[in-house]
């Protein structure tokens, strides 16, 4: 029993049994499907969660902006146009300082997800159709 080639090739290889290509084809497409699903519902759910950041951004930006004192100092531009050129470094200054910043940054920022997440989804739902999945 020195030979082991000998013993070995009198025994028959394993055939793999009819349609296991095709099952495993189909399972890793079945597969992909999920994971391709699950991206479209997160990238949907980020979509909705931004467009709530912008929604409560807008209405706390609208309550900062009438308690800061912005849209006051806004008014004397029509109201003391005078007073304003005369005080020009002064009156910049109270506007920037006045200006609701971190309501317009959460505006900014939920826009700024959602322009990202519905591309996020556009693109995954366009896999959708593609013969690869299909």
């Amino acid at each position: 029993m020195k030979n082991y080639e000998r013993l070995f090739s009198q025994l028959e290889a394993p055939e793999p049994p009819a349609g296991l290509t095709r099952t495993i084809l189909l399972r890793i497409d079945r597969r992909a499907r999920r994971v391709l699903m699950a991206k479209i519902a997160a990238s949907a759910c980020v979509f909705a969660g931004s467009l709530w950041m912008i929604g409560v951004g807008y209405i706390d930006f609208q309550a900062s902006l009438a308690q800061t004192g912005f849209l006051q100092f806004g008014s004397l531009l029509f109201s003391d146009f005078s007073f304003i050129v005369s005080n020009l470094p002064d009156f910049a200054l109270s506007m920037i300082e006045s200006f609701p910043i971190f309501s317009a940054a959460a505006i900014l920022g939920g826009l700024a997800f959602a322009i990202w997440s519905s591309a996020a989804m556009f693109d995954e739902i366009s896999m959708v159709g593609t013969k690869k999945f299909s």
